[in-house]
């Protein structure tokens, strides 16, 4: 091979080499990095947005791989320097975004940038359920329906799913409808078609019964019942009395059912130490467990609600026996009997239950103090007044010594919720409609209205 064959070999070699030099610092300075993949999933931490995972990559020959991603609502390709640019950590770069037509943008540390990819975000979610209750309390054979809202980004289907833990305690229907089989607690969940939940406690209990007017009812005893099961049984006084609309008509209604045809008990009768005392300048409240504090007075730690010295007996939870000092047909002066209420001490707790804390007041015997009787319109009852639809549900009835609540009503008769010696206590009372007029027990009715100014979610019957 001559001289001159071997010079344009090399040449051609040398070109070749410098070539390729020129083609590898040019790939290095000018070749834009790529977008490999995107994954886009669910975030944790906000539900209403959405996590994009890009995943990146460089050419092989690249000498320096560093990546940046850029995501954007905007057309205008981003500024190489904008601050907004996330650099990639081994090979992703991830964003939290809403909804939206995203493009994601790539560059590498020379400035290239790589436009390649763009991405349409739809978020159509159920981010939260929220029941209208968290607990539901049932009798054995209680019904109810759970309702609730759903806060969803997009649009989203109403599809949510109920499932009970423990049917043999509870089922539970697909449009929500709840029964109570079995007494115990169990949990119904609610479950979206996207996977979010939430659960509702069902509690189907032996302290409540069906709602109906029963005067076998067994009496409350002495220390009956645990702190944990007392509380309970506020908590579902609570409930009936929430539902219904507390501090309004519909809340006192409730509370007034509740201790009368729900509560799995009879309350005593139990007339008030020296009633008529309390007045100035006597500074005691007679009554225990009259109005002190919202909840039944089951348990001793009701008596926080009792000043020192603020009765004349006890303290004594309802059923524990402590003095009576009146002077009853069926009492003994100073004997002990069961506490429980007299009839304006139900009044006042029902009042109190319902929301509105009227104060120790006592059934209108002394015409010169405030009493129930002065709470509201005191109208005399006669045909006249009862054909009027002026009287409502959740009016107190009664006379001068004597006061109730109407917890029910329909076209013949009116249900007076009262305690009184005589019916030896807390019950209801039927009442013929064409009979009220003629009543010695019943003789004028309090129009509330000026009282409770809300009616609340109000029934004429339970």
């Amino acid at each position: 091979m001559n001289k001159k064959v071997k010079y344009v070999i090399i040449s051609f070699i040398i070109v070749g080499i410098v070539g390729l030099i020129g083609l590898f610092i040019h790939g290095n300075l000018k070749t834009a990095p790529y977008i490999k993949n995107i994954e886009i999933t669910d975030s944790v931490r906000f539900k209403d947005q959405v996590i994009f995972n890009v995943m990146v990559g460089n050419y092989f020959y690249k000498i320096n791989k560093d990546t940046w991603c850029y995501i954007t609502l905007s057309d205008e390709v981003p500024d190489i320097n904008d601050s907004e640019w996330l650099k990639a950590n081994n090979g992703y770069c991830s964003f939290t975004v809403p909804s939206g037509n995203y493009k994601i943008y790539v560059k590498d540390k020379y400035g290239n940038i790589n436009d390649v990819n763009s991405q349409k975000v739809e978020i159509n979610k159920v981010i939260e359920i929220t029941p209208s209750k968290k607990n539901i309390y049932l009798y054995k054979g209680g019904k109810e329906k759970i309702d609730y809202e759903l806060v969803t980004i997009g649009e989203v289907v109403d599809d949510v799913k109920m499932s009970s833990g423990d049917e043999n305690i509870a089922t539970v229907s697909n449009d929500g409808k709840v029964i109570g089989n079995n007494y115990g607690m169990t949990e119904i969940t609610l479950t979206s078609s996207s996977g979010t939940s939430t659960k509702v406690n069902v509690y189907v209990s032996n302290f409540i019964t069906k709602p109906v007017i029963n005067f076998n009812k067994p009496y409350v005893k002495c220390k009956q019942f645990t702190k944990e099961e007392a509380d309970l049984i506020d908590q579902i006084l609570f409930d009936r009395v929430d539902t219904a609309g507390y501090g309004t008509r519909a809340g006192v209604i409730a509370a007034a059912r509740f201790l009368a045809l729900e509560f799995s008990y009879r309350i005593h009768y139990f007339s008030e130490n020296g009633r008529l005392n309390n007045y100035p300048p006597y500074k005691h409240v007679d009554g225990e467990g009259r109005y002190y504090h919202r909840g039944l007075y089951l348990n001793e730690d009701d008596y926080a609600g009792l000043e020192k010295g603020a009765t004349v007996a006890g303290p004594a939870m309802w059923g524990c026996s402590i003095p009576m000092y009146v002077r009853l047909p069926q009492y003994t002066y100073g004997k002990s009997y069961p506490n429980g209420l007299d009839c304006s001490g139900f009044v006042t707790w029902a009042l109190l239950n319902g929301g509105f804390d009227v104060g120790d007041l006592g059934a209108g015997e002394n015409a010169k103090q405030y009493d129930l009787d002065d709470l509201g319109t005191k109208v005399k009852i006669t045909s006249q007044l009862l054909n009027s639809n002026k009287v409502k549900v959740g009016d107190l009835i009664g006379n001068n010594g004597h006061m109730a609540i109407i917890a029910g009503m329909d076209d013949n008769n009116y249900y007076i919720a009262e305690s009184l010696n005589t019916t030896a206590g807390v019950v209801i009372t039927t009442m013929a409609k064409s009979k009220l007029p003629s009543s010695t027990l019943y003789q004028h009715i309090i129009l509330m209205d000026s009282v409770y100014k809300k009616d609340g979610n109000y029934t004429n019957m339970w």
